[in-house]
């Protein structure tokens, strides 16, 4: 390999490292996070903490779950506990939990599927090579395997060769949105946990400690959105609350013109995630009960509102605000959310 590969290769690295690590600051993840302190699935967090402190931690681990849910943050407390040398694993303190949460732990390794060729079969044969190479300071070697539900057959067959006859001191961490995507053959190999929501309450006793500043009223809406996603409920609170809003302007704007490919294209917008789809939603409903207050002369805050008073009929306007009420319901269920954007835009139109 000539120096500049070995350039171009360390120039990626530090790249993705940067990002990591600012995602420890602003993103959700919290690269010092203890497990007792991951506030969901505590079933799931028992048995983790205890196969760690007895050493029995399985070879290959996959955590599966909706974006949001916490798989990353969960695995990267794993990878730092298989590391850490404290007797409270991970503690934290010790020189191996301080280079990991410096993101700069020669055994512990990240392949992450969001990024081009991430689990390629070149990547998933170079990590099969390196694992059976001895650690370089901790007791085990750590591969993290990000969004595994993108890894193809292929890549996913030079994996189980590795995963057939793991060596001792090795722990391989996958996160998928479901472990469905992957082999059987895979999955046999390694031990599933699956992460759910967590209650309402509890979710909105969590984001009051995280999010001091802003009131009760905006925190229990980004709870009840988010239908206990913690993830989503932060991203909601720290950026998606104004993008809703404009969003939703958008389309009340576009529905007296009954445009449908301007009204598809918008609402197709919320298909980014549930959490935000709800957020939308929401946003809509206050503006058609807001318009529907200034289509009888009744005092309004929206300019869209007024707007759209204007150019629809009251009865028009009531029926935009049941169908609103009624999309909020469904969107509480397991919908499909292409399925739902195309029903919202039909209904919205009629």
């Amino acid at each position: 390999m000539g120096a500049a590969s070995r350039c171009r290769e360390s120039t990626a690295e530090a790249l993705r490292r940067a990002r990591r690590l600012t995602e420890g600051e602003v993103g959700g993840y919290n690269l010092s996070m203890k497990m007792s302190e991951f506030v969901q699935n505590e079933r799931i967090v028992q048995e983790i903490q205890n196969n760690i402190e007895t050493g029995r931690m399985p070879h290959a681990v996959i955590v599966e779950g909706a974006k949001g849910l916490g798989k990353e943050t969960l695995v990267r407390i794993i990878a730092n506990a298989c590391v850490c040398r404290g007797n409270t694993k991970p503690c934290g303190e010790c020189s191996d939990c301080r280079k990991f949460m410096s993101d700069c732990h020669p055994d512990v390794k990240y392949l992450d599927g969001n990024e081009p060729s991430g689990l390629s079969v070149d990547k998933i044969r170079g990590i099969r090579q390196d694992a059976y190479i001895k650690p370089n300071e901790a007791d085990k070697k750590v591969y993290v395997l990000l969004g595994c539900e993108k890894m193809l057959p292929p890549a996913q067959n030079a994996f189980l060769k590795v995963l057939e006859e793991p060596p001792d001191n090795v722990v391989f961490l996958l996160t998928a949105t479901s472990a469905t995507a992957l082999l059987e053959t895979v999955r046999s190999r390694a031990r599933v946990y699956s992460l759910t929501p967590v209650g309402i309450d509890e979710e909105t006793e969590y984001l009051q400690k995280r999010f001091a500043d802003k009131a009760y009223e905006e925190i229990r809406n980004a709870a009840e959105n988010s239908m206990g996603n913690i993830g989503m409920a932060v991203e909601l609170l720290e950026n998606g609350g104004e993008e809703a809003v404009l969003l939703a302007e958008e389309i009340f704007a576009a529905i007296p013109a009954r445009d449908e490919y301007k009204l598809l294209t918008l609402t197709y917008k919320m298909i980014k995630d549930r959490a935000f789809a709800m957020a939308v939603t929401d946003s809509l409903l206050q503006t058609a009960g807001d318009a529907v207050k200034a289509s009888v002369g009744a005092q309004y805050r929206s300019q869209c509102a007024k707007d759209a008073a204007e150019k629809m009929s009251g009865k028009r306007l009531y029926g935009i605000l049941q169908t609103l009420y009624k999309a909020k319901t469904v969107l509480k269920t397991n919908v499909n959310l292409n399925f739902f954007c195309t029903w919202l835009c039909a209904t919205l139109r009629t």
